[in-house]
């Protein structure tokens, strides 16, 4: 009776284990595709020089399509502010963000992309959000 106990007891340890690797291997994997999604947003706005031109709306729509982002079904969700800025972008299909900066020299843009966690019993999801900043670019 004190082994299967003991096997039981292990048993559970090897699950829990298991468990916990699967969520790191996942929100590493989520982490990395945002990441990357978020650099090659910062390369389009930096290509163009600014986020108001449609081209550059239309850049990104077609890199977060064809990444298989999130999509922001009847853009439910807004864009939080940040540092008291209102986000400069359209609701899209998309859940990302787009803040313009002044600074000292010129302006710079900030991108805001979300590491987002369905789960499929509960149905919430789970954001954390992901930023980075353009170089700035000089007034003339």
């Amino acid at each position: 009776m004190r082994e299967s106990i003991a096997n039981s007891y292990i048993f559970n340890l090897i699950i829990i284990f298991i468990g916990i690797l699967i969520v790191i291997l996942v929100g590493s994997l989520s982490y990395s595709k945002a990441f990357k999604i978020k650099t090659r947003m910062i390369e389009i706005i930096e290509k163009y020089e600014t986020y108001n031109n449609g081209n550059v709306a239309t850049e990104i729509n077609n890199l977060l399509n064809q990444a298989g982002y999130k999509v922001n079904r009847g853009a439910r969700k807004g864009c939080p502010s940040l540092n008291d800025e209102a986000s400069i972008n359209n609701p899209s299909n998309y859940r990302y963000c787009v803040y313009r900066f002044d600074d000292s020299r010129g302006y710079y843009y900030s991108v805001m992309v979300f590491i987002s966690f369905e789960f499929p019993i509960i149905g919430d999801v789970i954001e954390f959000p992901l930023t980075g900043q353009t170089r700035s670019f000089i007034n003339i």
